[in-house]
């Protein structure tokens, strides 16, 4: 997971809260998790994320090192979170911090998969589960609900019913999804 410091604004003008701090980046870079949030990547008006849990628009970027993170026509202090001054100061070149730009703060720093997990599963609808997914797909790229849907499904079949060889088959590949499952849930 790339972590890197991140100027986060939420999109109430020009002059709406902002933060520095650490944030982290999903694989695929399309979501922040910053501050106890999670940040999807969009296509906003004003904003280029916006909160997954309350729809919130925010502008993410990292920081400029000219210390100059706010847009030209906004105003108010930044919240900056104590962790990382060091490293912001090293950025802009500064050794000590200017008191009239900023809030010194306490950031949540640790990345909330979890909700991000809660959230994006509970969009799902309740689709009549595909069956033939379960041979094209591998047990990571299933969703939590698609996992417990399957393997509920599986697992009150008859399988004595099965000829020996597909019986085997349904037997290892239900094996493989209960595995992810509890290693998600031991994860979270």
């Amino acid at each position: 997971m790339r972590t890197e410091i991140l100027y986060v604004e939420l999109k109430q003008g020009h002059s709406g809260p902002a933060w520095i701090g650490y944030g982290h980046f999903s694989k695929s870079g399309q979501t922040v998790y910053f501050d106890g949030k999670v940040l999807k990547k969009g296509q906003g008006t004003i904003s280029n994320h916006f909160d997954i849990e309350n729809g919130d628009e925010y502008w993410v970027s990292g920081v400029k090192k000219n210390g100059t993170d706010r847009h030209w026509a906004g105003s108010g202090k930044i919240f900056i979170d104590k962790v990382v001054i060091d490293d912001y100061l090293k950025i802009i070149g500064q050794t000590t911090l200017p008191k009239n730009k900023f809030i010194l703060a306490d950031l949540d720093n640790v990345p909330n998969k979890e909700i991000s997990r809660k959230i994006e599963n509970s969009k799902q609808t309740e689709e009549p589960f595909d069956h033939s997914l379960l041979h094209k797909k591998t047990p990571k790229d299933f969703s939590d609900n698609e996992l417990k849907r399957v393997i509920e499904y599986y697992s009150d079949l008859d399988l004595a019913e099965f000829p020996l060889k597909a019986r085997k088959s349904y037997v290892d590949k239900l094996n493989d999804l209960t595995v992810e499952l509890e290693t998600r849930n031991n994860n979270a």
